[in-house]
């Protein structure tokens, strides 16, 4: 009996749905799923008739849990947040997307309220890496980039307010485009810091990224300008190197600066010029951005705090309550600080196109590492103070046969110019065709965040200062969480010390930075 074919675009819905039924119980990276809202909007489409009419035809996308779509509440994988927010609507990004012909299987994993490290307390599941079960995605959109390896969906739409797009994207051995501040939509996005955040793509592929990055940044207030023109070598490309800033991380493992030194070596076999560059206010930068992260995600959360302190997983809560205790002297002269280091960045892009640095000093930690969980890079998030456009791309692996990647910074606005330099590198080398291995399926891993353990008596002396100036803000702790915070607090107590000196006069402003 003769069988009628389906059309592609179905079969690929029905054949990632099954794909999940298989593997996301070992992946964590579907919070929600929306199977049959997905086949019938693939059936639409092929009734329209839409094939080559536009861009994301049948495209199977993903959306972190951060962004609101209409089949399902907004939670932010938390236990607190507010059910009828934006509730049967999509985002701005979300709308734009499926006009392009996008389909939504889904909401993905990600650190609770886009911000901290993997939490036993809070709500499941934890995302783990396709390629070792037992180490992270990176955070926070977790689940946008660790489904991509195994065929879950094409595009993982995430949030990015340091390095959280590419951070997973690193980690998982895929691609991660963080936009240009403003040049992708926020609207129906729950805020972090909202002169840092922006909605951008992880995908296999530069070329997927930025098809979803035109989708979503038509008629934003950035305009990127031309469309992008597809390049075959790096001749006449110059990109930046901070050499001397790399020499001093310590962070950077052998392996990475060993892949890192070959990716540089592969551009200059594709013509570009590959100079060292200056990058004297990386330091002040760094503690400006991770004062506005602060400041800017406790204003967002202050209710939550105050009302729902014990709800809220306990990495998020330590993550940003010391915000509130920040100065808002300390926080503009930060602003002052991102603004004048902006200026100086905006001169070297007059004389090169990218800045190269890895995405992250090293392999992705195991889950078990607490460590290595708790390590800071500045490498990613500096460009969120910037509001550059940055991608990260697979560069290598290391010696534990773990991704590593390559970062590549642009001017303000320059996104579809980034992506064509990216874009010949990662041809010319292949990193991204290699996919992770095939899951046991009769294995279990073992690996869990370990809960956090309070300082040895005596290592941290009892602060009811501290406690006095939470409860002067509306914050009353628990005393795990005192004593986890006195350790805390004097580092962040000391990041406006960094700005001293720095960016003292007027600096040119910055239309790209809401706050």
């Amino acid at each position: 009996m003769h069988r009628e074919m389906k059309p592609d675009v179905v079969e690929n819905v029905t054949g990632a749905v099954a794909r999940a039924d298989r593997w996301d119980r070992f992946l964590g990276t579907f919070l929600q799923r929306c199977p049959d809202e997905a086949l019938a909007a693939a059936e639409r489409l092929v009734r329209r008739g839409d094939n080559g009419r536009v861009p994301l035809f049948g495209v199977l996308i993903a959306v972190k849990d951060v962004i609101a779509i209409r089949e399902g509440p907004t939670t932010a994988q938390s236990r607190v947040f507010d059910p009828a927010w934006w509730r049967g609507r999509d985002a701005g990004a979300v709308s734009r997307l499926r006009s392009a012909g996008a389909i939504v299987l889904g909401k993905t994993s990600m650190a609770e309220h886009a911000i901290g490290r993997p939490d036993p307390t809070a709500p499941p599941p934890v995302p783990r890496n396709p390629w070792d079960l037992e180490r992270w995605t990176g955070g926070s959109s977790c689940g946008s980039a660790n489904g991509i390896g195994h065929g879950l969906f094409t595009i993982g739409i995430g949030t990015d307010s340091n390095g959280s797009l590419r951070v997973p994207a690193a980690f998982c051995g895929v691609t991660g485009f963080k936009p240009t501040a403003g040049a992708t939509p926020q609207d129906g996005c729950l805020a972090l810091c909202p002169s840092l955040d922006t909605v951008g793509p992880t995908a296999r592929t530069v070329r997927d990224c930025e098809r979803a990055l035109s989708a979503m940044a038509a008629g934003a207030a950035v305009d990127l300008g031309r469309p992008v023109r597809w390049r075959e070598d790096l001749r006449a490309v110059r990109v930046g190197v901070p050499a001397e800033l790399l020499e001093q991380d310590a962070d950077i493992t052998d392996d990475c600066r060993t892949v890192f030194a070959e990716a540089l070596r592969h551009m200059k076999d594709l013509g570009a010029e590959v100079v060292p560059i200056e990058f004297s206010e990386y330091h002040p930068l760094l503690a400006a951005h991770l004062i506005t992260v602060l400041v800017e995600a406790f204003g967002s959360h202050r209710d939550r705090l105050r009302r729902h302190w014990t709800e809220l997983g306990r990495s998020f809560r330590r993550a940003i309550v010391l915000g509130g205790l920040l100065t808002p002297e300390a926080y503009e002269r930060a602003q002052t600080t991102r603004r004048h280091a902006l200026g100086l960045m905006r001169e070297r892009f007059r004389t090169f196109d990218a800045v190269a640095t890895p995405t992250w000093p090293t392999t992705a930690p195991r889950l078990d590492d607490p460590a290595a969980l708790r390590r800071i890079s500045g490498l990613p998030g500096i460009w969120n103070a910037l509001g550059c456009p940055a991608v990260a791309l697979p560069m290598g692996f290391g010696a534990d046969d773990q991704p590593l990647s390559l970062q590549l910074a642009g001017a303000p606005g320059d996104d579809l110019r980034l992506a064509e330099i990216a874009d010949v590198y990662q041809r010319r080398t292949g990193w991204h065709l290699r996919t992770p291995p095939p899951i046991d399926e009769q294995s279990t891993p073992t690996a869990r965040t370990p809960p956090w353990q309070p300082p040895p008596p005596g290592e941290t002396a009892s602060s009811p200062r501290l406690r006095r100036a939470l409860t002067a803000i509306g914050i009353t702790v628990e005393e795990d969480d005192l004593a986890a915070l006195e350790k805390a607090w004097p580092g962040i107590a000391g990041l406006p010390g960094h700005l001293q000196g720095f960016a003292t006069a007027t600096a040119p402003e910055n239309p790209t930075h809401r706050a």
